[in-house]
């Protein structure tokens, strides 16, 4: 077993399949043809022990051209009792049960059981292929993506973005219920990043986003954290927000664009 621990997970999955579906493969032939046929050879030969002294003269079963079955009387020099005919139902109904062909209805049923555990084989094959393609593709994009996150350009670009919108920031700091200015000027930092084209990656939340644009940046982290702060407490808080609270988002994120160089 520690052989195919090395093995990728989804081959040894395909593995397993391929191997229960052989197994079920050899099931069906054996019910489609019969079990006695599924192995060669003779098997086990009953044997008649035989001694040396014959109390009574069998009889010769001899067959007809037609295939009837009839028996004759030996010579008999030594005048032995004629041994009892022999019983041949038990072969005939063998050699019946053996000659006759499967019905049509176990032999579609059979062919049915095939193709659908064939189909289904494939599919499992198609799927964990394209899983394991696809799980590549998804790795090698994020290193990708890692990769250009790091670009030079990257802080100069959002540096750009941030004083854009700072005009747009300001008004969804002032605008409306202080919970939901907090909140939205915060998101604004979403905006400016996709802007500067750094998005955000899949796995990222929202204020874990808006904390990786303002660190490429190198914002004032004592104000980051204040406004941060600010933000996790409008949006999943129940007590009120009130204009103090505002107040002091406008200061943090005043400090962050002094920070930054970027005129309020």
């Amino acid at each position: 077993m520690r052989a195919f621990g090395g093995l990728p997970a989804g081959l040894r999955a395909v593995l397993a399949v391929a191997a229960t579906s052989l197994l079920m493969v050899v099931v069906a032939w054996a019910t489609l043809i019969g079990p006695d046929q599924v192995f060669t050879g003779p098997g086990v030969v009953e044997r008649t022990p035989t001694t040396t002294t014959r109390t009574c003269l069998p009889l010769v079963v001899t067959t007809a051209p037609d295939g009837t079955v009839g028996t004759t009387v030996p010579d008999n020099p030594q005048g032995l009792p004629l041994c009892e005919e022999p019983d041949t139902s038990r072969q005939d109904a063998i050699d019946l049960v053996e000659q006759a062909d499967p019905p049509l209805w176990l032999k579609l049923l059979v062919w049915a059981f095939l193709i659908a555990v064939l189909v289904a084989v494939i599919a499992l094959v198609v799927w964990v292929v394209a899983n394991l393609v696809g799980r590549r593709q998804t790795r090698a994009r994020e290193r990708r993506e890692e990769v250009g996150f790091t670009t030079l350009g990257e802080p100069a670009r959002l540096v750009e973005a941030i004083t854009a919108d700072a005009a747009q920031q300001d008004a969804a700091l002032h605008d409306g219920d202080p919970r939901n200015a907090i909140v939205a000027a915060w998101l604004r930092f979403e905006v400016q990043g996709e802007a500067a084209g750094v998005g955000r990656r899949s796995w990222e939340t929202s204020s874990e986003y808006a904390l990786r644009v303002l660190d490429l940046v190198s914002a004032d982290t004592g104000a980051v954290n204040r406004l941060a702060g600010l933000y996790r407490e409008a949006r999943f808080s129940e007590h009120p927000i009130t204009e103090q609270h505002r107040t002091d988002a406008l200061e943090a994120l005043t400090a962050i664009r002094r920070s930054l160089g970027v005129r309020p």
